[in-house]
């Protein structure tokens, strides 16, 4: 997904103060996406900003990054018990500080095929990407895939607009979660085997382990005398040399039977 990015040094926005991004808030830009971005970047602008922008033709645009709080749903506290979405009652605070913010060019929210599948992809880009810098999961539900209206009722009451696809945009976003799952349930799937290839490595490998310290140990514990060594040990043990010579190692027989054959013992 092509994503163009088009914040500037004028672009607002601000610190999260520590708060993870985990609602996505769709807002109508009452414009043009040419107006969009020239509001967006302008100097004269002091009160406004969004993440990102969705142009009728499908372009993406993005001015200010996920990491950094975004002024496009911000209210004042004695506001918000009145907000209709429940996640937004239920923080408390300035929803600017977890929101990520899409405008989407356009009046009265009806979008273009190449706008609405635009707006999915990156609500799934979204996602993704505040999994990726914070860890954080959250589904494309209605809980937390919200409308501008859902935060300021009294101010932006049909924003994104009164005909913006809501049950078309869940339907799709339903979709995108199933798909996510069935992602992620391939990826613990092929992790489970890459597991099991491992330990079916280790285990081949402990045999050969095992294998191999018997070997050492049948070299280095003989249960009997050997035949070719037979005569060296007599002979050791009768100078007193060696008074225990069962079980020794193959090196021990192969030392004595050089030695006998020297003539030193």
């Amino acid at each position: 997904m092509e994503i163009t990015w088009m914040g500037n040094e004028h672009t607002n926005s601000s610190s999260r103060e520590g708060y993870v991004p985990f609602v996505i808030v769709n807002h109508i830009s009452a414009g043009t996406m040419s107006s969009m971005d020239a509001w967006f970047r302008s100097p004269d602008n002091r009160v406004s900003s969004a993440h990102f922008g969705i142009s009728k033709a499908g372009e993406i645009h993005q001015y200010v990054d996920i990491k950094r709080m975004a002024w496009a749903q911000g209210i004042p506290k004695e506001q918000i018990p009145n907000a209709e979405a429940e996640v937004v009652r239920k923080m408390g605070v300035n929803p600017n500080l977890y929101c990520v913010s899409i405008e989407h060019e356009g009046m009265v929210g009806e979008l273009t095929p190449e706008q609405f599948n635009a707006s999915v992809k990156l609500h799934r880009y979204i996602q993704d990407q505040i999994y990726e810098i914070w860890q954080k999961e959250f589904s494309l539900t209605p809980y937390y895939v919200i409308g501008h209206y859902q935060i300021n009722p009294t101010g932006k009451p049909y924003c994104p607009g009164r005909r913006f696809p809501w049950e078309r945009l869940y339907a799709a976003l339903e979709k995108v979660d199933r798909l996510k799952e069935a992602e992620q349930m391939e990826e613990l799937q092929r992790q489970v085997e890459e597991l099991r290839r491992h330990m079916n490595e280790l285990a081949a490998e402990n045999q050969r382990l095992g294998e191999r310290i018997q070997s050492l140990e049948t070299l280095h514990n003989q249960p009997e005398i050997p035949t070719w060594a037979a005569d060296a040990v007599q002979a050791a043990v009768e100078g007193q040399l060696v008074l225990n010579p069962e079980n020794g190692s193959l090196d021990f027989y192969r030392i004595l039977t050089v030695l006998h054959r020297k003539g030193l013992i």
